[in-house]
């Protein structure tokens, strides 16, 4: 069995307490609760940074993503919808953009989602 991947719960809402108790059952993961405001959170994930954190999109604070993956941009956040049972994956993966074929190379689909788990 490989590394277990530490996933945290952004939020303590009924959704995040269903999905928290079924990835707890999973012995892959370390599930733990983060609470609070967006600076709360930073600074709650300075030791040691979770793999992944989930939170519930219709709770979300509309301003706490970009910041989080910009300052833990290995991060995977998961915003989940329970009532339109999708989910949306958001990743920090930076790459450089020196000139607009860079641009243009990534609009194109140049880096793909697959591309970017396969980093994991």
């Amino acid at each position: 069995m490989g590394k277990k991947r530490t996933v945290a719960l952004y939020g303590s809402n009924l959704v995040m307490s269903i999905i928290g108790a079924s990835l707890q059952e999973k012995p892959e993961f370390q599930v733990q609760q983060i609470q609070g405001s967006l600076p709360d959170i930073i600074d709650k994930l300075e030791a040691p940074t979770p793999d992944v954190i989930l939170f519930d999109l219709a709770a979300a604070e509309p301003h706490f993503a970009v910041p989080l993956l910009r300052n833990h941009p290995t991060i995977m956040l998961i915003g989940v919808d329970v009532k339109s049972n999708t989910m949306l994956v958001l990743f920090g993966e930076q790459s450089r953009l020196l000139t607009a074929d860079d641009l243009v190379h990534v609009i194109g689909g140049g880096i793909s989602q697959a591309s970017l788990l396969e980093q994991r």
